[in-house]
């Protein structure tokens, strides 16, 4: 990573900072292969800067929204690995990141979730309630990751093209014969647990 790049994300740097940080986004999109360097940052919990967690996430969000079908099948075992450490690494924190992040990381999961459920990720709810359990920092992201989901799927409100709207009519069909029961059963359980302790996680039930 440019480290002096990463100086301009800080939003009280000036001015040459600042175009700096733009320019260096720019060219970690443009390349093939740079966006694997924030993979491995957020995997390896490499930066404490809320700054540069965010924009690890938005490179990454980029490369899988506008260059999924370029990624070699390693690539794309990558990032799947990279958001479940990612994951695993957040019920060890002491402190929850901070929500901009969280929501963030939520898009990105949700990204990877419609490009792969139908395909090389059918498991996808299984590992991550397998990795978040009960823990609350974890349900947290876990319900944040389906309401980003919800957005991409279901909301009817966002245009689709065609081609998404019949994807996003496939990926509800599977998950009714799949998932449904076990997702409202996570909610149970998740009610059950925080219903007098954590208002904040119960109310995205």
């Amino acid at each position: 990573m440019d480290e002096q790049a990463l100086l301009g994300l800080n939003p009280n740097a000036d001015v040459d900072f600042r175009q700096r940080a733009l320019a260096y986004f720019e060219e970690l999109k443009r390349s093939h292969d740079a966006w694997q360097v924030c993979a491995e940052a957020l995997a390896q919990s490499a930066y404490s800067d809320d700054h540069v967690k965010f924009f690890c996430f938005q490179v990454l969000e980029h490369q899988i929204k506008f260059k999924y079908s370029e990624l070699t099948v390693n690539q794309q075992q990558l990032i799947r690995e990279t958001l479940i450490a990612w994951l695993q690494a957040q019920m060890l924190n002491a402190q929850p990141e901070k929500t901009f992040i969280r929501n963030k990381a939520a898009q990105v999961y949700a990204l990877v979730f419609i490009s792969e459920y139908l395909t090389k990720w059918p498991k996808f709810f299984f590992d991550i309630l397998s990795v978040v359990g009960l823990n609350a920092q974890g349900v947290d992201l876990y319900l944040r990751i389906l309401m980003a989901i919800d957005m991409e799927v279901v909301d009817r409100d966002i245009v689709h093209t065609p081609e998404e709207a019949r994807r996003n009519t496939l990926i509800k069909d599977t998950m009714r014969e799949q998932c449904i029961p076990n997702l409202v059963e996570s909610w149970y359980q998740i009610l059950q647990t925080y219903q007098h302790t954590n208002s904040e996680v119960t109310c995205q039930c």
